[in-house]
């Protein structure tokens, strides 16, 4: 392919979705039933410019780097550089950009369906799939762009189409309070990472991404001074507070589960695939400036550990289908987020590819269930679906074995190489790791048995029916990834996902992969891990089935013998009211002053100052009669004055 070709399958992979958003928020009144075909077609068009990117730079020669595609130039600063509007190609640009467009097709398909009433459009189906296509757009500017200005609006944009998103049904005060949560959550992190792309071109007079890491690579600042530690740590840590925000990590998680307010594909899409792994892929993007601070890496090691554990012990005790699989996005994030801070960013890319299929297909299946139940998706409040929704319930089991890491499905492969490699760094690393699978197994596969097995009970006045077949249709491809995606990253295969991805990380992540001699290897040191991981998954299962399928007593009887950690767990630690408390409140009351002060010092000296003019006048105002003998007698007496002043 060649460079002019590339350069016009980056602009489709970019302007496609933006047309299709076009088109369907401009015709939609027109088009009204049929408004998903523009977006269909531009998420289409985009994910078949992707595979043929793709399919380049699988083929383009060993030891390239990636190919910078110059636009045109945007803001001249007045010294002769600009910045350009450019996009940089590589291996990790190229599978980011068929996962994006890949997922976000299945899941425009399935909207199709999913936002019909007894086959009529909801109110606001054209904004909706207008919505999709511009946040598609939005995501793929940010994987395509060449530097961190580029990357910031891409950044910013994606989080606006997410507060679109989630707020779609704006009616509901829930829905509303969710999609300003989550805008406000993302600023306090974005402020961070704004001030590190700041930081960024303040010490390197440039934004381009080959130019900064190759400043950060000779250890040089623009001025041709050293880089001092400190400074690497600090421009990391500033991004690491994006990172943390766009991808609901500890201590900006709380914005995420709240985000289930908005519609089932609107989960899949911002949870599976695209915003939140936003993160993820820029620190493997910015491995040049993480790997410069040790003291960085550890940081990303340890949030994405906590987090992970955090997250999976609150999803134990949750009920509501959709914030189950939300606190699980979160944990599997803090996977993602522990291999990159253990060396580890091929693993981390291959587990967020991974994760791309089977959580999509979880959130899109728990999408088809709350479509079945009225939407009603407490699995408290009905059971035995199994047998009225047959297709949805083979699906979704599929993705939750992948999700719960049962070995040959997709999410075994991809987990075990980051517990591998965080047992490596650090035993409690290693040792977090293990127990978030465990319990990742058991809350995964509690929501399958509450849900699907036991007596078919439904809700009130609802009827039951599977799923129409756009939404089928969906859920069977992805459910086709969940179980073959890891594959292609298995020693089996070459281990081809690796070394697809080795010319980005070979020269940052370069302690990935911790080699033993082949003298030493032996049949344990080699499969040992992923036996006990796998086999660790397995006992989950089957103690999730003994205690909520064979002896459903014991529930009741753990929560009322540890109804403290239950209420812990429950009310997730508590940190939404640590917040209220700390942060919300006195914002509220700082407020409350500052109108205070508005309304009475402020505006009472603007009383004071305008009483004496308004004084005055109001003791001149006697003098204007309208009388005209009055008028003519002040005439005389003033002239009358004035001469026996001058005599």
């Amino acid at each position: 392919m060649s460079a002019e070709n590339l350069k016009l399958c980056s602009l489709v992979v970019l302007l496609a979705p933006l047309a299709g958003a076009i088109l369907a928020g401009a015709f939609g009144q027109v088009l009204r039933s049929r408004t998903h075909w523009p977006a269909i077609f531009g998420v289409g068009a985009a994910f078949t410019a992707a595979i043929y990117i793709l399919v380049h730079v699988f083929h383009a020669p060993a030891g390239s780097t990636g190919i910078s595609i110059p636009i045109y130039d945007w803001i001249t600063d007045g010294t002769g550089s600009s910045f350009k509007v450019e996009f940089l190609i590589d291996p990790l640009t190229a599978v980011m950009l068929v996962i994006v467009t890949g997922i976000s097709l299945l899941v425009v398909i399935y909207s199709r369906d999913y936002m019909r009433d007894h086959g009529h459009p909801e109110r606001g189906y054209e904004r909706f799939f207008a919505f999709l296509a511009l946040f598609v757009f939005a995501m793929c500017a940010l994987v395509l762009c060449g530097n961190f200005l580029l990357l910031y609006l891409g950044w910013e944009a994606v989080g606006l189409c997410s507060y679109l998103l989630i707020g779609f049904y704006y009616g509901r005060p829930a829905a509303a309070a969710a999609a300003k949560k989550a805008f406000l959550v993302n600023r306090v992190g974005d402020f961070g990472f704004g001030l590190g792309i700041l930081l960024i071109y303040l010490s390197f007079r440039t934004l381009d991404y080959k130019q900064v890491f190759s400043f950060v690579d000779q250890g040089l600042l623009a001025s041709g001074e050293p880089i001092s530690p400190a400074l690497m740590t600090t421009i990391a840590l500033l991004l690491l507070c994006g990172a943390c925000g766009k991808s609901a990590q500890l201590p900006l998680h709380v914005w995420l589960p709240d985000a289930m307010e908005g519609p089932s594909p609107v989960s899949a899409l911002i949870h599976a695939a695209t915003m939140v792994t936003a993160g993820v892929y820029m620190v493997a993007r910015c491995g040049a400036i993480f790997t410069a601070s040790e003291t960085a890496m550890t940081i990303v090691a340890v949030i994405g550990a906590v987090t992970a554990l955090f997250a999976a012990t609150i999803a134990l005790v949750q009920t509501d289908m959709k914030r189950i699989l939300a606190y699980s996005t979160i944990s599997q994030l803090g996977y993602m987020f522990l291999a990159l801070g253990v060396y580890a960013a091929d693993s981390a890319i291959f587990h967020l590819f991974t994760h791309a299929f089977f959580k999509a297909l979880l959130f899109l299946g728990a999408g088809s269930v709350m479509h079945a139940m009225g939407g009603v998706i407490d699995v408290r409040h009905f059971s035995g679906l199994r047998r009225v929704l047959p297709w949805t319930y083979a699906t979704f089991v599929i993705g939750s074995l992948a999700l719960a890491g049962f070995p040959m499905f997709s999410g075994f492969f991809s987990k075990d190489e980051i517990i591998h490699h965080a047992l490596a760094a650090h035993p409690v690393l290693g040792g977090m790791a293990l127990l978030t699978a465990a319990l990742t197994a058991f809350y995964t596969f509690r929501m399958v048995f509450l849900a699907f097995h036991g007596s078919t009970r439904v809700p009130e006045g609802v009827h039951p029916h599977e799923s129409g077949g756009w939404m089928l249709a969906s859920l069977c491809v992805l459910s086709i990834g969940a179980v073959a995606a890891g594959y292609v990253g298995v020693e089996a295969t070459g281990r081809a996902f690796h070394h697809f991805l080795s010319p980005v990380f070979a020269a940052t992540f370069t302690a990935a992969h911790p080699t033993e001699a082949a003298a030493h290897a032996t049949f344990w040191s080699v499969y040992g891990l992923m036996i006990v991981s796998g086999g660790l998954s397995i006992a989950a299962i089957v103690a999730a089935y003994f205690v909520y399928v064979r002896q459903p007593w014991i529930p009741g009887l753990v929560k009322a013998s540890a109804i403290g950690v239950y209420r812990l767990l429950w009310g997730k630690y508590h940190v939404d009211e640590l917040y209220d408390l700390s942060v919300v409140q006195p914002a509220r009351q700082t407020g409350r002053i500052c109108v205070g002060i508005d309304d009475y010092f402020v505006d009472g000296l603007l009383w004071v100052i305008t009483a004496v003019p308004q004084g005055i006048a109001y003791l001149l105002r006697v003098m204007q009669s309208g009388l005209l003998q009055g008028y003519a007698l002040s005439m005389v007496a003033g002239i009358v004055v004035l001469l026996l002043l001058a005599l």
